[in-house]
């Protein structure tokens, strides 16, 4: 990671485009890494539907993976961005039940609504985020020391606020924010619509690049629409079939599309890829650092109070195991979506679907009866492969 003490501001900053493998599918819906992810999803759903006697592939378990995988996709998302300016975050599991503590406390101690404990908990996540941000910018220690500590401090914080007790029940609608659903008519309606803007979009894309002296081929472009109908035309045979859209979807959908456009249609996105491929450049170019640091440990921090609510929304209370390992499900998601551990590289839908991915072998396993142990283990070698596949794609990248 890229870890230099910073100035505190420096001159106005400038828009600055990413190069080489950093411009690489930032802006795109679908992208070759995102689409290649989506063959190996249907590949793993196939092999695990074999071999689990059609349990897989139905509606009722798909819906639970989609549940089950928000929560980890929305912090994935989160730590890419910081990933991307080159930083890490280790304190992700710790932070996420630091937040869901926060949430159980306002929800059964306080009796607070739902509006105001979502707000608030997001605010003291922030806040946290805030904090890690003012060790590793203003005070120039490494993020990967500075999480960290966070790592250990923010669990024996909610650990000496709860006397490592359980914190339940919250109330039954608060639960809903996680284990809802949108009616099924509702839903279909909702997908058809995200398809259409979608694959208008897609095409859109196409076009502009051709007219701008790309060479975009007519089989790349037929890939990603046919992607793209095979996601969302699973999405509504799984909403048909089982009580409609999660809620805990539309977080996610909600949330990444707005990081999306953050990372891809603004002046702190386009810097955040410099940031990252060349910090050193980045300064030339008159981007604040800290500034840009700044905000994005306190978008991460947004991230712990919103998995927060999920996560305890999810339980129904908040238990002092809640968030164990979540950085490196995080991580992991993260890197198998594409985001280089270097810097400068990464998308948001990437992070996301590598999220869903490991959440898919996640869900197999545990259908398939594997040992918690034996799948402690795969997950370390998906991990492990996953890093090793990043760093033999940035060898590549640097000789190219």
């Amino acid at each position: 990671m890229k870890n230099q003490t910073l100035p505190g501001t420096v001159a106005t900053p400038v828009a600055a485009v990413p190069s080489g493998g950093a411009r690489r599918g930032a802006g795109q819906l679908m992208n070759p890494r995102t689409l290649t992810m989506v063959v190996v999803f249907v590949l793993l759903a196939i092999v695990f539907n074999v071999a689990s006697g059609d349990i897989f592939l139905t509606p009722r378990n798909l819906s639970l993976l989609l549940r089950q995988a928000s929560i980890v996709a929305l912090v994935s998302a989160g730590v890419s961005i910081l990933m991307i300016m080159g930083e890490i975050d280790l304190s992700i599991g710790s932070s996420v039940y630091l937040c869901g503590v926060v949430a159980a406390s306002l929800q059964i101690s306080h009796g607070m609504g739902i509006l105001p404990t979502i707000l608030l908990t997001i605010g003291v996540g922030v806040l946290m985020g805030l904090w890690q941000g003012v060790w590793v910018v203003t005070v120039g220690v490494p993020s990967f020391i500075v999480t960290l500590a966070g790592l250990l401090a923010f669990r024996g914080i909610g650990y000496y606020a709860t006397d490592a007790a359980t914190l339940a029940p919250v109330s039954i609608a608060f639960s809903a924010i996680s284990e809802g659903f949108v009616p099924v008519i509702a839903s279909i309606v909702a997908l058809v619509l995200a398809y259409l803007a979608a694959a208008v979009y897609i095409v859109r894309r196409h076009r502009v690049s051709r007219l701008h002296g790309g060479k975009p081929t007519m089989l790349r472009l037929a890939c990603k629409l046919v992607a793209l109908t095979l996601t969302i035309g699973l999405l509504i045979w799984v909403c048909a079939g089982f009580r409609g859209i999660p809620t805990a979807l539309i977080w996610v959908a909600v949330i990444g599309i707005v990081l999306w456009v953050l990372m891809t249609r603004t002046v702190f996105g386009r810097n955040a890829y410099l940031t990252g491929s060349n910090r050193e450049a980045a300064v030339l170019a008159g981007i604040p650092l800290a500034r840009q640091l700044y905000i994005g440990f306190m978008l991460m921090g947004s991230m712990y109070g919103i998995a927060g609510v999920l996560m305890t929304a999810r339980l129904g209370a908040s238990t002092p195991t809640a968030g164990m390992y979540m950085e490196l499900d995080a991580i992991a998601g993260a890197v198998i979506g594409g985001t280089a551990l270097k810097g400068g590289i990464g998308t948001i839908p990437g992070a996301i679907v590598g999220a869903i991915l490991l959440a898919t072998i996640d869900n197999g396993m545990s259908i398939l009866n594997i040992s918690s142990f034996i799948q402690l283990v795969i997950k370390g070698l998906v991990l492990l492969f996953a890093l090793a596949f990043d760093s033999f794609m940035t060898k590549r990248h640097g000789r190219g």
